[in-house]
């Protein structure tokens, strides 16, 4: 337990001073890895596909709402012990207020094997988003606001990404940039507004350790550190801090502390040998806790290939992905 804590704390320390949310957000952020991560795809050995869907500050006039789908598998003979090749593809769409964003993304990783029963393993992701803002749907109380007097239509924004996933059966860590390229929503606003109405860069950090108490109980602290900036903006750090409870390898207890001020808990089951279902709820502790009813979030996963006939949460790396 004292190895738990300094890993709590170590966390804790690298995001002090954090407020912002960046553009990929999940509570779930342990079930989802290969969004922000295309070296993390085919990191479980076993063919999985899974879907999402997060309602975020419901009470809320046009606040986020988002779905998605997932699908990874490591490439080649399923009898070899390890494929070094591995392919993933995601779809999600975000609706928030007037604006729509649709992205599909393919991920490719190539694994290689180092001391020490370690894995490590490099990716590449490339996409496109489909962006659309419909401004005159808008009341604004500066009718002619020349930032909203032209809607943004079906606007496609290519882009890719790169991440490793260093990890073994007792622990992961994780660096990624997907979005490198910094494209304009509306192409136009390059040619009058340079600052305006862009995408920008986001970098992603997260790593976790778990901790084997007995048989049937383990501990997981993990963490998400995000940072999203370029050399004319800026957003502070933000960082998830996760520690979960693992139960006779099938329930999976959890609460996250998200530096931007606010507590999330999580609740999952390993239903049968192939599917799973996952559940999480935030609660904020700013100013604007009063104004809506948290959000929720709920994922469920099926893998294809799973074999084995006990009740498990776990495949290589053990908690990398619950399913």
């Amino acid at each position: 337990m004292k190895r738990t804590l300094l890993f709590l704390y170590i966390l804790s320390v690298m995001c002090t001073s954090t407020y912002a949310q960046t553009e990929i957000h999940n509570t779930m952020f342990m079930f989802n890895k290969l969004a922000y991560n295309p070296a993390y795809a085919g990191s479980r050995e076993v063919t999985s596909i899974s879907g999402y869907y997060r309602d975020q500050w419901s009470a809320i006039d046009g606040a986020p709402k988002t779905y998605g789908a997932t699908f990874d598998a490591p490439l080649g003979n399923r009898s070899s012990s390890f494929r070094e090749l591995a392919m993933g593809l995601v779809f999600s769409n975000e609706q928030i207020g007037v604006e729509r964003k649709q992205n599909i993304t393919g991920y490719y990783s190539f694994r290689f094997k180092l001391k020490n029963e370690t894995i490590m393993a490099l990716g590449l992701n490339a996409g496109v988003q489909l962006y659309s803002a419909n401004y005159a749907t808008l009341n604004p109380f500066h009718q002619n606001d020349p930032n909203l007097a032209k809607d943004v239509n079906s606007a496609l924004l290519p882009n890719f990404g790169t991440g490793f996933f260093w990890y073994n059966d007792d622990f992961y860590l994780g660096g990624s940039i997907p979005n490198i390229i910094q494209n304009y929503y509306d192409k136009n606003e390059k040619y009058t507004n340079k600052y305006r109405a862009r995408q920008v860069r986001g970098y992603y950090l997260n790593g976790g350790y778990v901790f084997h108490a007995n048989e049937s109980f383990d501990v997981l602290p993990q963490g998400m550190v995000r940072y999203t900036g370029d050399g004319t903006y800026q957003l502070p750090i933000n960082c998830d801090i996760n520690l979960s409870f693992i139960f006779v390898k099938r329930f999976l207890l959890g609460v996250t502390y998200r530096t931007d001020k606010s507590f999330e808990g999580i609740v999952q089951m390993q239903v049968t040998k192939n599917i799973n279902l996952g559940y999480s709820y935030d609660y904020l502790l700013s100013g604007l806790s009063g104004y809506n009813n948290g959000a929720h979030e709920i994922v469920i996963g099926y893998d294809f290939n799973r074999h084995r006939d006990e009740y498990s949460p776990y495949e290589k790396p053990h908690f990398a992905k619950l399913f």
